[in-house]
């Protein structure tokens, strides 16, 4: 008897030497096709179209579709110019269509790798410059001469320009003087209080004498002594005049 042929395998099936060529393949080998399959895969991204919606800065919604092989900033400069904006001014905030999640890129990536479903045309916001601050005018001040305590002077750089009561600290600093028991007085002659809400250059004056009136209860007294002193330095550069020139 004749024996029958064997059945041919099933066409969908590999043929046993596929089989096992495909079982005795090289890690290397491997690797290879799956880059091929990488790089398909990606070149299909790249040259498919890509629609998304833009949100324009004013609110408006329009769809539009571009090339996937398109570089992001491209985009900007196409859609900017479609809507006439200048595309100094502003940038694109990518959105996923998944989660609406911000995507990040680089100038240069294509459109086409990203998932991009929204598209944000966002005007940017310009740095406001750091103003310089005006070059501070040197403030006005004049030597101001401080008798007290009957024989004590004391010279305080004060401003010519401020109420008494101002410079106050200043001259309370400089003589040793608590603020509580300090009185301005013209001079010590005539012993006329001076105003604290004037100015040295509205009372016109250079010179005062600031009275302590803890450490120099009697005022007259006080006052006396200092037109006593004065007196005496007076007539002292008289005589000394009067010496100079009978020589």
């Amino acid at each position: 008897k004749r024996m029958k042929a064997r059945a041919p395998p099933p066409p969908n099936q590999p043929s046993a030497a596929s089989r096992i060529y495909s079982e005795h393949k090289s890690p290397a080998e491997t690797a290879v096709i799956s880059d091929q399959n990488l790089v398909s895969v990606k070149e299909n991204m790249i040259n498919r179209l890509v629609d998304f919606t833009v949100i324009l800065p004013n609110g408006v919604e329009q769809k539009c579709t571009v090339q996937g092989s398109k570089a992001v900033m491209d985009v900007l400069v196409d859609l900017c110019s479609q809507y006439r904006l200048n595309p100094s001014q502003h940038s694109l905030e990518l959105k996923s269509s998944g989660a609406q999640q911000v995507l990040s890129y680089k100038p240069n990536t294509l459109i086409g790798a990203l998932d991009v479903h929204t598209v944000l045309l966002k005007e940017k916001i310009p740095e406001e410059k750091v103003k310089r601050p005006l070059p501070r005018v040197p403030e006005k001040s004049v030597r101001l001469v401080v008798n007290y305590l009957k024989t004590q002077k004391a010279v305080v750089r004060v401003s010519p320009e401020v109420p008494l009561h101002n410079i106050i600290p200043a001259i309370c600093e400089k003589c040793e003087v608590s603020q509580e028991h300090i009185v301005l007085l013209r001079d010590g002659i005539t012993g006329e209080e001076l105003e604290l809400t004037k100015s040295l250059e509205e009372l016109g004056i250079k010179e005062l004498y600031a009275w302590d009136r803890k450490k120099e209860p009697n005022r007259k007294a006080s006052v006396s002594s200092d037109a006593i002193e004065k007196e005496k330095t007076r007539l002292l550069g008289l005589f000394n005049a009067d010496r100079r020139s009978s020589k």
